[in-house]
């Protein structure tokens, strides 16, 4: 009975993928004319923003080589990824391993190396491009190579302040360039060696289940001092992330299983417990945007501030970032309490997130679920963390199939 339900979930998941999701993608966002990915459009596909933001063009090449790596050797998505290399390369690469934040539509650079999560994204994306043998040139392994370096390089400098769209602090670091280095290094140990790459996977491992998790709240905190205390009497101190806890708890249980390390595994899966505690909204259903480590009123910081954003919002990230946790906590534990906190969010966001009119997700709704945002992308939502969940649902069910 597991291998039948876990065959029709994998299932349902290709199908949203190569069916209801990527099709919108596919339809728009490769842009013929200047080279790059064209990622800002409204609920129907009408083009709202033709900037290039340089982590998003490095985004949308990790969704099309993932695609082509891990869904379906289709031709088009290994074409479409290959047209975002070439850009990148050409216009996006600013030298000495570093990459800019924003363009404009013919690649003329508005915004230089003001952000390492644009070094993270677009590493990212080459590494998993490079994955293809077909693509792997001796060039872009050096290109991979020198930028890996540099990325190692500023993640443990503390005086580098590039981090925008974080605030560099000589009290705080912050979870999320830990969680998102995580990522962007584990694509990058699947290329580059191990061996390569163990030193900054151990960093991040050691950061997040470490330093932001904390056994006594049971929380990730967003923010801890450089002396790895916690500020409880700022806003910024209690900050809690959701999504951000979501992402971890199964960035680690990955990393675990490369590093062969049962302890980092299961504490990732723990990790994901925790998310669901202080993530899942009972009364209404869904994942809530940020919440207060003592319980209080939460204050927005960062994006969420950027984006006037209420705690209780559900946004299209940290929703389908729960469902890739909850599937591989339960592939990696075999314990049932993720399974049916699985089932339930994926109930919830297939009857609210999805429109099922023009494909795609919705950006945003209200704590009832109300659509507050039908965008289907924005200065801050593309293909990523949509699909790049909905993959590794996938993966982990079919895996499970047998």
């Amino acid at each position: 009975m597991e291998g039948k339900l876990s065959g029709e979930i994998a299932s349902c998941y290709e199908k949203h993928i190569q069916e209801e999701v990527m099709p919108f993608w596919d339809a728009r966002c490769i842009d013929k004319e200047c080279g790059g990915y064209l990622t800002c459009f409204d609920r129907q596909g009408n083009l709202t923003d033709d900037k290039k933001y340089g982590w998003f063009q490095g985004r949308q090449l990790y969704v099309y080589a993932l695609l082509y790596n891990k869904v379906e050797k289709r031709a088009e998505w290994l074409e479409n990824a290959r047209h975002g290399y070439e850009f990148l390369v050409k216009h996006v690469y600013a030298g000495n391993g570093r990459w800019n934040y924003m363009l404009d539509r013919r690649g003329r650079v508005l915004s230089g190396t003001v952000s390492i999560f644009s070094d993270f994204h677009i590493i990212q994306g080459v590494a998993e491009y490079l994955k293809i043998e077909g693509e792997r040139t001796k060039e872009g392994m050096e290109l991979l190579s020198e930028c890996f370096d540099v990325m190692e390089q500023n993640m443990f400098d503390p005086e580098f302040k590039d981090i925008y769209e974080n605030t560099w602090s000589p009290v705080f670091i912050w979870h999320d360039m830990y969680l998102t280095c995580l990522a962007a290094t584990e694509t990058c140990a699947e290329i580059l060696g191990l061996k390569r790459t163990q030193r900054l996977l151990g960093e991040c491992v050691d950061k997040i289940e470490n330093w932001f998790a904390r056994d006594q709240y049971q929380v990730i905190f967003e923010a801890v001092t450089r002396d790895n205390d916690i500020c409880l009497d700022t806003d910024k101190g209690r900050f809690v992330n959701p999504g951000h806890m979501h992402e971890s708890a199964w960035f680690c249980i990955k990393a675990g299983e490369m590093l062969k390390d049962e302890e980092v595994v299961r504490r990732g899966v723990e990790l994901a417990r925790w998310a669901n505690r202080v993530g899942k909204d009972r009364e209404d259903g869904g994942i809530i945007s940020y919440a207060d480590a003592l319980g209080k009123t939460p204050e927005p910081i960062d994006w969420f501030k950027e984006t006037n954003s209420l705690w209780n919002e559900k946004v299209w990230w940290p929703n389908a970032e729960a469902l890739a946790a909850y599937a591989i906590a339960y592939k990696s534990s075999g314990d049932v309490f993720y399974l049916e906190q699985f089932l339930e969010q994926h109930e919830y966001c297939r009857e609210n997130f999805y429109d099922a009119l023009y494909g795609e997700w919705y950006e945003r709704l209200t704590y009832d679920a109300q659509v507050k945002n039908s965008d289907k992308g924005t200065p801050w939502k593309c293909a990523f963390h949509l699909v790049r969940a909905l993959v590794f649902v996938w993966e982990a069910f079919k895996d499970m199939e047998d």
